[in-house]
């Protein structure tokens, strides 16, 4: 078998020596190099992270700043009046509120009065017989109407006849100037 050889000193019993320390310098070295390299990874996310925060606070303070300028002059633009025309806006608001029930009841009421004529008209329906005579009616009041045609015509003929009697009649007063009696 091959035999371990290492470099480290010992008493011949397989112990360190009083010399030797439980962390050697190598060891300590790697730790302290691998720390720094460690911690400047940790500058590269750090710091760019503390900036951004910086600059996000920044900004915040900026827009709380503008949003409290813009509600002041919001508040300077209020209306003085405006508590009084809301007193009256509401006591309008009110006044609606009375007309539109007062419309309520009245179309309530019209509702039924609509249903009331429904109902009278569902009974015309069952008068039939009447609608019979009055059918009768029409045809006589249609034979009263060519009649009253007729007699117009006849009266218009009366006239004509008239008026040519009355022409004669002029003319004979013409004779009467040559008569002697």
């Amino acid at each position: 078998m091959t035999e371990k050889h290492d470099n480290k000193p010992d008493d011949g019993k397989g112990k360190p020596t009083k010399d030797e320390s439980p962390f050697e310098g190598d060891a300590m070295d790697r730790f302290v190099k691998s720390f720094e390299a460690s911690a400047r990874r940790w500058e590269l996310v750090v710091y760019p992270a503390m900036l951004a925060f910086v600059i996000l606070a920044a900004y915040g303070f900026f827009l709380i700043y503008t949003l409290s300028k813009d509600i002041h002059v919001l508040a300077q633009g209020m209306d003085p009046q405006m508590a009084k025309n809301l007193g009256n806006m509401s006591d309008s608001v009110v006044y609606l509120s009375e007309n539109i029930r007062t419309m309520t009841r009245r179309v309530d009421k019209m509702t039924h009065h609509i249903e009331d004529i429904s109902g009278k008209m569902d009974a015309l329906e069952n008068l039939e017989p009447m609608l019979v005579n009055m059918r009768g009616m029409n045809v006589s009041i249609g034979g009263m109407d060519q009649s009253v045609r007729v007699m117009t015509a006849n009266t218009d003929a009366m006239r004509y006849e008239m008026a040519k009697m009355g022409y004669n009649t002029r003319s004979l007063g013409k004779m009467n100037d040559f008569m002697p009696w």
